[in-house]
């Protein structure tokens, strides 16, 4: 169930990934024309704009991992997060980090911000180059 909950988490920063390149492809028309013009091709265009989103990804997922296993080890060691005990049968929130789990979202995250920088990078190559220098 967790696992489903942040897949769908990160399905939506997938989309802020997405929409943040697309806005650079558009900020950056004029600048891609002029490397098309050069006689940069469309795949080169391609993995500027992937290499981009995935750096964007690397350092989300890395920092998400390192602060999400810091909570939990903390929430863990320190049991700061109480339940009532008239209501729930347990008293604190219980934490069981696994290696494994850690290790398969912080892939799946990776493998969706790929997939969500193919649209962006895709439509900055097939920009034309003299439609960009001239309205860029």
């Amino acid at each position: 169930v967790m696992f489903i909950i942040l897949t769908l988490i990160i399905l939506v920063a997938a989309f802020n990934i997405a929409s943040s390149l697309i806005m650079m492809v558009m900020k950056k028309t004029r600048d891609i024309g002029i490397l098309k013009a050069m006689g940069t091709t469309h795949q080169s265009i391609r993995k500027i704009f992937v290499f981009n989103g995935m750096i964007i990804g690397g350092i989300g997922t890395t920092l998400g991992v390192l602060l999400g296993s810091i909570l939990c080890f903390l929430l863990k060691q320190y049991k700061f997060i109480e339940l009532d005990p008239d209501v729930y049968y347990i008293s604190t929130l219980p934490v069981k980090l696994e290696i494994l789990d850690v290790l398969i979202i912080g892939c799946a995250a990776m493998v969706i911000c790929f997939l969500s920088t193919l649209y962006p990078a895709h439509q900055a190559s097939k920009v034309d180059p003299v439609e960009a220098i001239r309205y860029g």
